[in-house]
């Protein structure tokens, strides 16, 4: 896939899924290997937005109040739609989590502007309590020492979508998980009984 692909979309991501971060290495990482994302530059909102970081997971949130805060700071991604979609579930689309909303987004080191699709929490009234956390512009390393998963184990129907995965070779590598290997030995196992 190159950035120019005419499936591409364009992302912005602010937390977790940033380089160095714990869904980078799960799931965004993987689709860069695979040729399924590519990076196309660190990134700052053109508009400013409040994000915080919350909940008893310490779990970044980019509330969708557009005017208020400062611009965010996070990558650009261009992404196949097999990892939209991936992103999609891991967010809570579907669930009401977090909704895709289109921004433009400042590319620094290409002096462009993009518009991306980044995951904001819906804020539903004024008095929502995610609206009294403290306001930060980037989502650090320190901030993600205390995050933690919604769940212990990898969500397979993403890496399925990221790795490619058939329906036996999921059921492999869920197995694999739940009996307590390594997300890798689980993805090799998945691929040799494949074969």
């Amino acid at each position: 896939m190159t950035a120019a692909a005419s499936d591409a979309t364009n992302v912005f991501v602010y937390g977790t899924l940033k380089r160095g971060f714990p869904n980078f290495a799960l799931y965004l990482g993987p689709a860069v290997e695979r040729k399924k994302a590519v990076f196309l530059g660190d990134g700052t909102t053109c508009s400013p937005y409040p994000l915080v970081v919350g909940g008893d997971r310490s779990v970044p949130f980019l509330l969708n109040v557009p005017g208020e805060g400062a611009p965010i700071s996070g990558e650009v991604y261009s992404v196949d739609v097999s990892t939209l979609e991936a992103l999609d579930i891991l967010e809570g689309i579907s669930d009401g989590y977090y909704k895709r909303v289109l921004v433009p987004v400042h590319v620094r080191c290409s002096n462009v502007t993009l518009d991306c699709f980044v995951y904001m929490r819906v804020v539903a009234q004024d008095n929502d309590p995610l609206l009294q956390l403290e306001r930060v512009t980037s989502y650090t390393k320190e901030a993600a020492q205390n995050y933690k998963s919604r769940t212990k184990l990898p969500n397979v129907a993403i890496l399925a979508l990221i790795h490619d995965l058939d329906e036996h070779m999921r059921h492999t590598v869920q197995a694999k998980l739940e009996a307590g290997e390594s997300l890798d030995a689980a993805l090799r196992a998945s691929t040799s009984n494949s074969s």
